[in-house]
């Protein structure tokens, strides 16, 4: 009964890793080839729902993503929850409370997959933003909340930057041989993967905090302002071309882990 609990909970697990690794690999590809000029198209989390919608049978598709990332709301929460990797350990509080961050993130993104499920029309994700964050620049309190807000999406982008540099996404790996390979893949994938989280975190922490200093909501951009701001740099294509492979890069990790589960944790 145990183990197939456990065999159920990994299952999730996959699932959850599969879908949130193909919004990941699709946005660094289709981003890459813009960078690259070979086409595409500059893409956030919102604009890849946009993309597999319009596919043929793109219901299907968006369907199937929105399931796997619910799935991965699920398994952070579960973390969160039973904390499978470190007992009662009361310094592994904080990481606790980071994978029910996440787990509640990846709620809403699963939520903004499935939205053109339910409605044709409907303002974007980011114009949400947008008219919360105008309703906030309203209040007299509210330039401290978005403040707050910048300042934890820029200390997010330190912790990706530390993850990628450090390796430390890897908590246990399998000794055996005929996994290194593998292993090495789901490391070196990680790792530029978190990097370019980082990059794009501190984007958009940038794009938060000038939102308080301008007292403006419209100078506030996701993800897809976040790779076009880089793209507008000197050697800008260089840059956005960097991130989008690292973008893809993390795409690939997410499927490794999923693959391999058994190989490593995330901790």
């Amino acid at each position: 009964m145990e183990n197939s609990r456990k065999e159920k909970i990994k299952k999730v697990k996959q699932f959850g890793f599969y879908s949130k690794g193909l919004v990941y690999a699709l946005m660094g590809i289709l981003s890459a080839m813009v960078a690259f000029g070979l086409g595409g198209d500059v893409k956030g989390k919102a604009g890849i729902v946009q993309f597999l919608h319009a596919l043929p049978a793109g219901v299907y598709l968006t369907t199937i993503v929105a399931l796997g990332l619910l799935a991965y709301s699920l398994w952070r929460l579960y973390e969160a929850a039973v904390d499978p990797s470190g007992g009662e350990d009361e310094k592994r509080i904080g990481l606790r409370i980071q994978l029910a961050y996440s787990g509640i993130f990846y709620g809403f993104i699963a939520f903004s997959f499935a939205k053109p499920l339910f409605s044709s029309g409907g303002s974007s994700d980011e114009n949400t933003q947008k008219a919360a964050l105008s309703q906030l620049l309203e209040k007299e309190w509210g330039i401290w909340v978005i403040w707050i807000i910048g300042i934890g999406m820029a200390l997010s982008a330190i912790w990706q930057f530390y993850l990628g540099i450090s390796g430390k996404f890897m908590k246990q790996i399998d000794k055996n041989p005929d996994t290194k390979n593998e292993y090495e893949m789901v490391l070196q994938s990680g790792r530029f993967g978190y990097i370019a989280r980082g990059v794009v975190f501190g984007v958009i922490s940038f794009f938060i905090i000038k939102v308080s200093l301008a007292h403006n909501a419209k100078a506030l951009k996701g993800t897809e302002g976040a790779l076009q701001y880089l793209l507008s740099l000197p050697y800008g294509s260089f840059l956005m071309g960097a991130v989008a492979l690292g973008m893809l890069g993390f795409g690939i990790f997410c499927f490794m882990i999923a693959r391999h589960s058994d190989i490593s944790e995330l901790g």
